[in-house]
């Protein structure tokens, strides 16, 4: 009866503290956030979560407080407007902080009565803490892995042109008709960017976003071409490089598939031998009866 009251203590309490919380950092209602949620679905500008709103706008509130390493923090920058997501990287660190520590909190009345739970719940907090902190970052790095398994064909594509026109903005524009969705979005913002300013500086831009050493060597041969430079055999030769590491690349995917299915198979026999094994037992049972 104690541990119950504890926990009704607890729950009220939080309950007053995010009211409070709500209070003083202007958040909107639930059912004023529901009905800007809905809006946002219905134009099709994506969905969130009610919990989210709320944390992003308390990290927003609170991220003045928080100074962060200046390397870090270009490093969170650079990464965040790469993801596309509009917060500062003190707000980005505090929501991921917040969202552990509203975890942890869940777990301080378990210690009361359930000290087990409690340490799950703790566990639980850390790895909320690094799954909201590294999702910016593993986004960026599938995102670079998809970039990167299509820049082979975009290095055809180029060497290919070269042979007819060096003009380099209508061979980015040509392949961007046929690009996919990752590569064909800073493809825009690159062509977008050359148009309006220097043409070196767009590419280089371009090859600082990705992060990619695979598009790097392309950027160095498009420079080169802007330069006059003959690069036909360059391109050659590096589309020859990029099919060797792209094979390498598959042989490396095809020896991942024994490994995976080993353990598929390992099942399958369990399952095999588990009828094999209740078809007996229930035989057996059946015709000791006939022995009683």
């Amino acid at each position: 009866m104690t541990g119950f009251l504890i926990l009704t203590a607890a729950v009220l309490t939080g309950i007053g503290f995010y009211h409070l919380s709500c209070a003083l950092v202007d958040v909107p209602t639930a059912k004023t956030s529901k009905l800007m949620m809905r809006a946002k679905k219905q134009t099709g500008s994506g969905e969130e979560k009610l919990f989210d709103v709320y944390v992003t706008r308390l990290a927003g509130h609170l991220s003045r407080f928080l100074t962060l390493d200046p390397i870090k923090r270009d490093r969170l920058a650079a990464t965040l407007a790469i993801a596309g997501i509009s917060m500062t990287p003190e707000a980005y660190t505090l929501k991921a902080a917040i969202t552990a520590l509203c975890v942890a909190c869940l777990a301080l009345p378990f210690f009361f009565f359930m000290p087990l739970m409690g340490f799950v719940l703790l566990g639980l907090a850390v790895m909320m803490w690094f799954a909201t902190y590294y999702e910016a970052f593993d986004y960026v790095k599938k995102r670079k892995k998809t970039i990167e398994a299509e820049l082979p064909r975009f290095a055809v594509t180029i060497a290919q042109n070269l042979e007819n026109d060096r003009d380099v903005v209508k061979i980015l524009s040509s392949y961007r008709r046929v690009a996919g969705p990752d590569l064909g979005h800073e493809l825009d913002i690159t062509i977008a960017d050359m148009v309006t300013g220097n043409y070196e500086n767009a590419l280089l831009r371009f090859q600082n976003r990705i992060g990619s050493t695979m598009l790097s060597d392309i950027i160095r041969g498009l420079i080169g071409t802007l330069r006059g430079d003959d690069q036909q055999m360059y391109f050659k030769m590096l589309v020859f490089d990029m099919r060797q590491i792209e094979q390498s690349n598959l042989k490396k995917e095809a020896a991942k598939r024994p490994k995976q299915m080993q353990k598929y198979s390992m099942m399958m026999l369990f399952c095999i031998l588990l009828i094999y094994v209740v078809v007996l037992s229930v035989e057996v049972v059946g015709s000791l009866g006939s022995f009683f």
